[in-house]
């Protein structure tokens, strides 16, 4: 069996690859689309392509000699490879958020709060590119001809693997039949913390994590507008990582910031490696993630395993995600400076709770199994889908 990952050069895919490799070893080909120097891959060694190789009959001839195609998130690249590869051979979509909430909530907009809404503009961005890069940038727009039928091709696609299934329910709802198959699949890359790969690391700061990027969709004026008014415990920083996302949206925050809490403001803006990653979040005993939809669920569960203090908007689907796993979740909508104050001083026994929790239903072993329940689910649908081809 032969399959072909659709990928983008990021930390989510090595995980992939880990677990594809210890299910079904050597049967795994990874096309990573662009020819910018690799930041983020470490394990895999992708087959590089051209950002607009699927206008090639060979790129294409190429993917479809593949069982099944796993597309890893839904941009304008993988609409185009979807539009044109054979109608019987298996596709999975495994949604990363970004890529799927336009089918729930249609514009960004929608997504943000009336304070960070009021200085996120999708301009921006054009705006700051050079004319060799924005021709570049209107060129593969113009190029994408397939973008505007999204709706269409997913309802070609035989697998969805969204973050949550609630998700896949609400999004099958509003699109009605037909539609993918859901198999419950994530990314496993916090299967070392899980497991303790990093020693037995917990809290041991009193600062305040905000959001997970530079994306608007953190909504980070609006947060920081509700600390000022419930106000900040004495020793509290706002640590705010910022450091991929829009670069205007981020230079706005950090300007934003700095001029509300001062050096109390720590932005984080170079990329650090997950021991690194979690050395900081260990500072932290209460983490704010204000968006109105799933996501940053990786840095939350890591959050829980150092037994920090969680709060959502309970809008967001993962607020009932995670209770109904048995974490504890606060509403940010009612958080007070108390609660703050009272995060900062460490709880063994909910440390413990929610550590057990997580591991419990995070584990390696939960990974391995997810991966040979998709890669069944596959092997099957390319069977039936090549017998009614009549091959």
């Amino acid at each position: 069996m032969k399959i072909a990952h659709i990928i983008k050069d990021e930390k989510f895919p090595d995980s992939a690859y880990e677990f594809f490799e210890a299910v079904v070893p050597g049967q795994s080909n990874y096309y990573l689309p662009g020819k910018k120097r690799i930041h983020h891959l470490e394990k895999i060694i992708p087959r590089r392509c051209s950002g607009l190789a699927f206008f090639s009959r060979k790129f294409i001839d190429e993917i479809n000699s593949h069982d099944a195609v796993v597309f890893h998130s839904l941009d304008r690249f993988a609409i185009e490879v979807l539009a044109r590869i054979r109608k019987n051979i298996v596709t999975v979509w495994i949604g990363m958020g970004y890529d799927y909430y336009d089918l729930i909530s249609g514009e960004r907009g929608n997504l943000l709060k009336p304070l960070t809404k009021k200085v996120s503009s999708k301009k921006s961005k054009m705006l700051r590119l050079s004319p060799v890069h924005l021709l570049k940038s209107v060129l593969l727009r113009f190029a994408s001809l397939n973008h505007s039928k999204k709706k269409q091709l997913v309802k070609r696609i035989n697998i969805f693997s969204p973050v949550l299934a609630q998700e896949h329910r609400v999004i099958h709802e509003i699109m009605g039949d037909p539609f993918p198959e859901y198999v419950k699949w994530n990314y496993g890359r916090i299967v070392d913390l899980v497991e303790g790969g990093f020693g037995d690391i917990k809290v041991k700061g009193v600062d305040i994590l905000i959001g997970n990027s530079a994306a608007p969709t953190n909504n980070h004026l609006d947060t920081f507008e509700l600390l000022l008014k419930i106000g900040l415990p004495e020793d509290a920083r706002l640590i705010v990582p910022l450091s991929y996302g829009d670069q205007s949206y981020r230079d706005k925050v950090i300007a934003a910031g700095v001029e509300k809490f001062g050096d109390r403001f720590v932005p984080i803006t170079d990329f650090l490696s997950m021991e690194e990653y979690v050395q900081l979040l260990s500072n932290c005993s209460s983490v704010i993630m204000n968006h109105l939809r799933q996501q940053a669920a990786g840095n939350i569960f890591i959050a829980y395993l150092l037994g920090a203090k969680v709060y959502l908007d309970p809008s967001n689907l993962l607020f009932d995600e995670l209770n109904g796993m048995g974490l504890a979740v606060g509403d940010l909508n009612s958080l007070t400076r108390e609660q703050l104050k009272n995060d900062q001083v460490f709880d063994k026994d909910f440390f413990h709770k929610q550590r057990d929790s997580v591991r419990e239903q995070k584990n390696r072993s939960a990974f391995v199994s997810q991966t040979e329940n998709l890669i069944s689910r596959i092997k099957i649908m390319s069977s039936e889908l090549k017998m009614a081809d009549g091959e």
